[in-house]
């Protein structure tokens, strides 16, 4: 019984790594970094919605309608696509 107590953490931090996903980007051929974070930050302000935010236990939260984001990002040209090659 003591070995698997020392074992357990091990087993978690495998199954952990196992779960990583790589994250989403945006990418649109000929597009700077600065031009994409201009307009990622554009989209996110156009897609948070000021009136259905609330103050929770770590701080003020905010509702982000994802799927608008995404259309005004899709409307700019990117295309989204996994990092993991």
């Amino acid at each position: 019984m003591r070995g698997l107590w020392r074992t357990l953490p091990l087993l978690l931090m495998l199954l952990g790594g196992c779960a990583y996903r790589a994250p989403d980007v945006w990418t649109k051929p000929g597009v700077t970094d600065v031009d994409r974070e201009r307009d990622q930050r554009e989209c996110l302000a156009g897609a948070i919605d000021p009136t259905s935010g609330y103050m929770g236990p770590q701080g003020h939260y905010i509702h982000l309608d994802r799927a608008l984001y995404e259309t005004c990002m899709a409307r700019r040209g990117y295309t989204l696509s996994s990092e993991r090659q």
